[in-house]
């Protein structure tokens, strides 16, 4: 994979962990979703905030390993 290619799409999940976490949140605390049963809501959000933090967790591996790693580097 190209090393430019790559690192986007590593900051890319990043970015797109953070959304996942917000449109979580919005699902469980938003007043505007007040028609929906409060347990879906939770479960829903609560669903959303956690593969968010999955996503981070593996975006945060990534980065150490494309970032911070001599794999690029040249003999």
């Amino acid at each position: 994979m190209n090393r430019w290619y790559g690192q986007f799409m590593i900051l890319f999940g990043g970015i797109m962990a953070f959304f996942y976490v917000g449109v979580g949140f919005f699902i469980i605390f938003s007043t505007n979703l007040d028609h929906l049963d409060k347990v879906l809501r939770n479960l829903g959000g609560g669903a959303f905030v956690l593969y968010g933090l999955f996503r981070l967790y593996k975006s945060i591996e990534k980065i150490r390993e494309e970032f911070f790693s001599d794999k690029y580097d040249s003999d």
